[in-house]
């Protein structure tokens, strides 16, 4: 049997080269697919890619900060913290790393520094924020958190919830004024039964001693059918034998009937309209 899985988008973006960031997350994503999609009926899509489309928000946002051989690009920079602050406004959660590797220029390593300082404050009560040293330390980082985060952070939750929670029921349809005179009819007898004999294109409705299709106006036929057959549908009424031509009142029936002042009689009514045959 198939299983439906819930995809996450994952975004990554980076103001300057971290080509080998990137293969580590790719990896470290496909590994917790492997561990744990089938489990979690979950799925971590990377949207990096060919053939891949961006879209924004994504469900989590990775940002890595490397080192700058040089000055660091301020628009660069800038671009990677609008996406940021874009996908954090959204409500949506995000890791934040920094490379805690020394620059090789000391002017290229004040300026990462200070912009460095800005973004953690900017962004630390609202994300996951982080620093690694080498490649090995961001994998390890990277796996533990990425595994912590779509456990337990809200949005995720919130998704879960979403997708395991039972619809609810449809609205119920409000019965047809025909129909509401029918199972009307119905209640006001001894026994709450309905009798319907069709043959051809000739129809017999009764109901408390009385026929409701007029054989004078025909016309009128597949309007009474529809009638009862919006009752039987929606099972205000149910059969009570004689070969499909009588049908009694439900408790659904006798459930509606009391929304409209309507009260059963007979021996019904000393039960209080909780015996029945059917429903």
């Amino acid at each position: 049997m198939a299983c439906a899985l819930t995809a996450y988008s994952v975004k990554m973006v980076s103001p300057g080269h971290s080509a080998m960031e990137l293969i580590i997350a790719r990896e470290v994503m496909g590994e917790w697919n492997a561990h744990h999609a089938l489990e979690r009926k979950q799925i971590l899509l990377p949207l990096e890619g060919e053939g891949i489309p961006a879209r924004l928000p994504a469900d989590l946002l990775v940002a890595f900060f490397p080192i700058f051989q040089g000055t660091p690009d301020e628009q660069a920079l800038r671009n990677a913290g609008e996406e940021i602050e874009r996908h954090l406004q959204a409500g949506r959660p995000a890791l934040i790393y920094f490379s805690g590797a020394r620059a090789d220029f000391a002017a290229a390593s004040v300026a990462q520094e200070k912009e460095w300082g800005d973004l953690r404050r900017r962004y630390e009560s609202r994300a996951v924020i982080d620093s690694y040293g080498d490649e090995k330390e961001f994998r390890a980082k990277f796996s533990r958190q990425i595994d912590t985060i779509i456990g337990t952070h809200g949005y995720f939750q919130d998704q879960v919830s979403a997708s395991t929670a039972v619809p609810a029921p449809p609205p119920e349809r409000e019965l047809s004024a025909l129909a509401r005179t029918l199972l009307s009819e119905a209640c006001e007898d001894f026994e709450a039964y309905i009798s319907r004999i069709k043959v051809g294109n000739t129809l017999k409705i009764q109901a408390n001693g009385k026929q409701l299709v007029d054989p004078a106006k025909p016309e009128l036929i597949a309007t009474w059918d529809a009638a009862f057959e919006e009752l039987l549908a929606g099972s205000y009424i149910c059969d009570a034998g004689c070969n499909g031509q009588l049908y009694q009142i439900s408790t659904k029936g006798f459930d509606f009937l009391k929304t409209i002042g309507k009260t059963p009689v007979g021996y019904i009514a000393e039960m209080g309209g909780d015996i029945m045959s059917c429903g």
